[in-house]
């Protein structure tokens, strides 16, 4: 469960009920993140691919059934046959960074990971 959270562009930002944070980035552009999984994996791909076909192979390389984790990367194929990417960060703080860098708000060096991820989704929903 989750006690707080908020959304900027393709990040979604959590704070957990145990204060601890998480970073995920829900991809609009899904072609640019099958790129990245293939380079994380020298996996050779036909530029030509488009999105179904790209994420097909590497759920079938990669995964089971229909869905593929790459790293921090998450393939899924819906139902409907449409791809979707998102990426759970490994290094929470430097997400934040980089999530901080787009939206205006200074991260506190001298503060934590949990402090700086919950003043940094009070920031974001305050509308700043």
């Amino acid at each position: 469960m989750a006690k707080k959270s908020a959304i900027s562009g393709e990040y979604v930002i959590t704070v957990e009920d145990s204060g601890s944070i998480r970073v995920c980035k829900i991809f609009d552009n899904v072609l640019g993140s099958l790129r990245e999984c293939a380079a994380a994996k020298n996996f050779e791909y036909d530029p030509k691919w488009n999105t179904r076909t790209f994420g097909s192979k590497l759920i079938k390389e990669f995964g089971e059934g229909n869905q593929a984790e790459i790293g921090e990367y998450t393939i899924v194929k819906r139902d409907s046959g449409s791809i979707e990417t998102y990426r759970i960060y490994g290094n929470t703080l430097g997400a934040l960074r980089e999530i901080a860098a787009k939206v205006g708000f200074t991260i506190n060096e001298s503060s934590n990971t949990r402090q700086n991820g919950s003043k940094l989704v009070d920031f974001i929903n305050s509308g700043k």
